[in-house]
């Protein structure tokens, strides 16, 4: 009788368990595609787009089916780094801004980046993956309410140029759309996964209202998850370097805030660009407007501007001045982007063949399958008892 009676006061509290686990888990309301995978063409999305308009550039294969070597007539950054300077924004235009940005999130290592950047009053830049937003509506929630700018960066982070313009025009509209149900407005900003992105993919964004964000400066900070050759001392080591290059030409920099040690960096090399002088900026702030949404009554939670920063209180930060520099992954200097097809403003982003996403990290999911193996061990042992 007493076994029984144990049995279910532990069947109890393992039900209640399971019930918290589920809530922990609740993603945002509303019939959203699946998770990390294309989501589904809409002939609505597309009738937003004059198809007429769109430059007829082939869908690559694959992402690294690059053009022949100086014949690249749709100017594809992913593989010449060429760029327009009508529609792409590479970096800061002004001295002494510095655009800091964190893609594939939001996810439960962002919030820590959080803390540190909403104690320090930094502002910065987050491009959002839509399937991560279902799974963390809450943490972009908290990310706009404490000023930072939210933009797109696809639903399932695929590369843009080997993908259907139906598609393309899809992945950027879903994710517009699940961002607007979870913070109730649309960004204006828009960076391609992968940087890859050709003059069909400018047109399909202009057309939609999306201003392409790219990047001078890349930490490469996305390998330390899988290549464990990656130290990631070295994004520490090329911020020390990147600020002593003379001038103080404006940057746009990329990190990332998907995973446990790239996310850990933002407040490492915080100090290191305020320490320079550098005044830290949302991406919006440092081209020249807060108007980071498509809502033209739209108005910022909190300021954005950045450059009040306490200096006097990050300076009592530690910061690795001996950090190792990753000269691979060190981009070539150029504070002006060339009006040229041919630019050299970093090394190629283009991806290996089969390269996985780099937003697929669904840590939410991961803990409530945990929950239900868990939970049926126990429930099991519980009657065999």
């Amino acid at each position: 009788m007493n076994s029984i009676i144990n049995n279910t006061i532990l069947f109890k509290f393992l039900f209640i368990y399971l019930l918290i686990q589920i809530s922990k888990c609740a993603n945002l309301p509303g019939s959203w595609p699946p998770l990390d995978k294309p989501p589904p063409t809409s002939s609505a999305y597309t009738a937003l787009v004059d198809l007429k308009k769109v430059p007829n550039a082939a869908v690559r294969s694959s992402s690294d089916s690059c053009p022949n070597t100086g014949s690249d007539p749709y100017c594809t950054w992913s593989c010449t780094n060429c760029i327009r300077n009508q529609t792409d924004y590479i970096t800061c235009p002004n001295s002494g801004d510095w655009g800091l940005t964190f893609d594939d999130g939001p996810s439960p290592y962002t919030p820590a980046l959080l803390d540190f950047l909403d104690a320090h009053n930094i502002k910065a830049t987050f491009f959002v993956v839509g399937s991560r937003v279902v799974e963390n509506p809450d943490i972009l929630q908290r990310a706009y309410k404490s000023g930072h700018q939210i933009g797109v960066h696809t639903w399932s982070h695929p590369s843009l140029t080997t993908q259907s313009t139906e598609q393309v025009i899809a992945e950027l509209q879903w994710t517009a759309d699940v961002i607007k149900a979870a913070i109730g407005v649309t960004p204006k900003y828009m960076r391609p996964p992968f940087g890859d992105y050709d003059d069909r993919i400018r047109s399909i964004c202009d057309q939609l209202g999306y201003k392409i964000v790219i990047w001078d400066r890349d930490t490469n900070d996305w390998l330390s998850d899988g290549d464990k050759s990656f130290n990631l001392n070295w994004v520490e080591g090329n911020f020390t370097q990147w600020v002593k290059e003379g001038g103080k030409a404006g940057h746009i920099s990329l990190e990332h805030d998907l995973y446990s040690g790239a996310a850990a960096q933002g407040p490492k090399v915080v100090p290191i660009l305020t320490t320079a002088g550098y005044n830290i900026k949302p991406v919006g702030t440092c081209l020249g407007t807060d108007s980071f949404y498509k809502e033209s009554n739209t108005t910022l939670p909190v300021s954005s501007n950045s450059s009040s920063t306490p200096t006097n209180t990050l300076n009592t930060l530690p910061t690795n001045t001996n950090a190792p520099i990753n000269q691979l992954n060190n981009p070539k200097t150029q504070s002006t982007p060339p009006s040229t097809p041919s630019s050299s403003l970093s090394q190629s982003t283009s991806l290996p063949a089969g390269k996985k996403s780099l937003a697929i990290k669904s840590s939410n999911f991961d803990h409530f399958l945990w929950s239900i193996i868990i939970g049926a061990i126990l429930f099991n042992s519980a009657f065999i008892l």
